[in-house]
C-alpha cells in the first residue's frame, strides 16, 4: 500500500502553495474581507497558471487529472488563507457538473473560459423552503415549441453577484413523485443569451463569513432560455445533482482540511514564540497537549480525504457504488473536526485569538458553512446511515473494513 504522492502530485502541491504565499497579500485579503469583494484579479492569475479545472477534459483546455489533483490545490490555498482559498474555489467548483454532464458544444462554451479564469460559475438549487430537501422544487420550467421558460425563486446561491452562468435545478414534470421530474438548465448571466423574461439577482448580506463571496437571490420571471440550454437528460436532475455532490463534497472537504492546517501552524509557531512565566507557552502541558491533539485529528482528515478523493478517482465496479458513503463520511467529519481545531488553535492564542489580526478566528467563521453547504453534517449523517442499512455485511466487512 502506497501513501506517497506522485512526482507530478508533488509538484503541483508545491506549486499551489508558492502561489498563494506569493498572491494572497496580507493587505489584498483584509481589503477584500472588509468590502466584501470577490479577488478576480487573483483568480485569472490561478487561471492562467492551470490551477482552474484541474479535472477537467484536456481538449477545452482543463489538465486532464484527478479530483485527487484538485485535492492538493484547495487544501494549499486554504492553508494559506481561508477566504481567498474558498472563493477561488468555489468560483469554479459548480462548473463540474457542465464537465460530467454537458454536451461537447456546452463544454467548449462554458468550460473554455472558466479554466482560463475569464469566467466564474453558479449552482442554484436551494429554494426558500427547500433547503436540505431537494425532492420537490418549485421552481418551474415549461417547455415550449422555441425553448424553455423559467419560473421561481432561488436563494443562497453563491457567486450570484458575479457569475457569468448558473445551474438551475427545476422542477418540469409537477406530477411527478418526489425527487423525479426535474431538470438541471444552463442560464447565462448576459441578458443578451435570454430569448425573453428576466432574471433578477438581490444580494443577501449579513454574512458570519465567507465575505469574499457573493451570496444571491435569484427570481426567475417567465425566463426563456435556449433548448440547447438543458444540461444533462431531462427528468434526471436531482440525480445530476447527486452525482455532482460525490465529486464536489471531497473538494469541499479539503477546504476545511487547508482552513484547519492553517489554523494549527499559526498557533504552533505562536506557542514556540509566546513566552509567559519565563518560559515558551509550548512548555506547558494544557497547550503542548492541545497542540499535539490537534495534530493526529489533521493527521486523520488529511489521509481520510486523500483516500476519499483516490476513490473516486480510480472507482472499480466493486466500490463504485461505495463512493457516496466516502463522500458523505469525508463532508460530515472533516468539517465537523476542523471547526474544533480551529477553536483549539484561536484558544493557543489566547485573547489575541479573538481578534482578525491573527487570521484565525476569520477561519473559524468562514470554515462554518462548510458544515452547512453541499448538504449539511446532519444530512451527510443520513445517508451514511442509509446507505450502511444497504450494504451487504459480507461486502462491508471484507472489502470496507
Amino acid at each position: 500500500m502506497d501513501f506517497s504522492l506522485t512526482k507530478e502530485q508533488k509538484d503541483i502541491k508545491k506549486a499551489a502553495a508558492e502561489f498563494a504565499r506569493g498572491e494572497f497579500k496580507t493587505d489584498l485579503v483584509l481589503d477584500c474581507e472588509a468590502n466584501h469583494r470577490f479577488p478576480r484579479e487573483i483568480y485569472k492569475k490561478a487561471g492562467e497558471l492551470g490551477f482552474i479545472g484541474l479535472d477537467y477534459p484536456e481538449d477545452f483546455g482543463g489538465g486532464g487529472l484527478g479530483i485527487m489533483e484538485n485535492v492538493l490545490v484547495i487544501e494549499e490555498f486554504c492553508k494559506a488563507d481561508s477566504g481567498f482559498g474558498m472563493a477561488l474555489h468555489l468560483a469554479f467548483l459548480p462548473a463540474k457538473i457542465v464537465k460530467i454532464f454537458g454536451t461537447p458544444d456546452q463544454k467548449r462554451k462554458f468550460l473554455s473560459p472558466l479554466i482560463k479564469g475569464d469566467w466564474v460559475s453558479a449552482v442554484s438549487f436551494t429554494e426558500p423552503d427547500h433547503g436540505s430537501d431537494l425532492t420537490r422544487m418549485e421552481t418551474t420550467l415549461t417547455e415550449l415549441e422555441d425553448g424553455y421558460v423559467l419560473n421561481g425563486t432561488k436563494v443562497f446561491t453563491t457567486n450570484g453577484g458575479y457569475a457569468d452562468f448558473f445551474i438551475v435545478l427545476a422542477q418540469e414534470d409537477e406530477a411527478a413523485r418526489p425527487g423525479k421530474g426535474m431538470t438541471t438548465i444552463l442560464v447565462e448571466r448576459a441578458p443578451s443569451s435570454w430569448l425573453g423574461g428576466s432574471l433578477e439577482i438581490n444580494e443577501i448580506g449579513g454574512k458570519m463569513g465567507l465575505k469574499m463571496t457573493s451570496s444571491s437571490e435569484l427570481v426567475f420571471k417567465n425566463l426563456k432560455l435556449p433548448k440547447e440550454n438543458i444540461l444533462g437528460e431531462r427528468g434526471r436532475g436531482l440525480q445530476n445533482v447527486l452525482d455532482f455532490l460525490d465529486e464536489s463534497r471531497i473538494e469541499i472537504g479539503a477546504q476545511a482540511l487547508g482552513n484547519c492546517e492553517g489554523a494549527f501552524l499559526k498557533a504552533l509557531n505562536h506557542a514556540k514564540k509566546r513566552i509567559q512565566f519565563n518560559k515558551p507557552i509550548m512548555d506547558f502541558q494544557a497547550i503542548g497537549h492541545k497542540l499535539a491533539r490537534m495534530w493526529s485529528r489533521i493527521q486523520s482528515l488529511k489521509w481520510l480525504n486523500y483516500y476519499g478523493a483516490w476513490i473516486c478517482d480510480h472507482k472499480s465496479d466493486k466500490l463504485s457504488g461505495t463512493v457516496p458513503l466516502f463522500t458523505s463520511v469525508i463532508k460530515h467529519h472533516v468539517p465537523e473536526t476542523a471547526k474544533g481545531i480551529i477553536d483549539d488553535a484561536m484558544t493557543v492564542f489566547g485573547g489575541y485569538g479573538y481578534f482578525l489580526d491573527q487570521e484565525v478566528e476569520r477561519r473559524y467563521r468562514d470554515n462554518r458553512i462548510v458544515e452547512v453547504y453541499e448538504g449539511t453534517v446532519e444530512v451527510q449523517l443520513n445517508n451514511i446511515t442509509r446507505i450502511l442499512k444497504k450494504l451487504n455485511p459480507g461486502f462491508l466487512e471484507s472489502e470496507l473494513l
